[in-house]
């Protein structure tokens, strides 16, 4: 497994080109069950959910980071973004397959 440094805010903003809350906001789409979780890091395992917040289809989140290579469930391979969820106020990784 890869090994993940946190960054700062700063490093977050300057990852997301600009100020904080300047990232593109997307809605969450073609779940065809259950709910997208947020994630501490980009892969899929129970381990990494942040608990408080679930997303389901229409939910909107702001990409205010870059997106990364990690695994789904299976080990395959699946695209994560860093997203902040305006309606928790968590922030954390996110499958992108799932944001439209």
């Amino acid at each position: 497994m890869a090994d993940f440094e946190k960054i700062n805010d700063q490093e977050l903003e300057n990852a997301a080109g600009g100020q904080a809350g300047s990232g593109v906001f997307k809605k969450v789409a073609n779940l065809q069950s259950g709910y997208l979780a947020v994630r501490t890091a980009p892969a899929a395992q129970y381990e990494n959910e942040i608990q408080s917040t679930k997303l389901y289809n229409g939910d909107v989140v702001q990409i205010t980071g870059s997106y990364v290579q990690g695994t789904t469930f299976g080990g395959g391979a699946a695209t994560y973004v860093w997203v902040y969820v305006p309606k928790t106020g968590v922030s954390g990784y996110v499958n992108a397959a799932f944001l439209a």
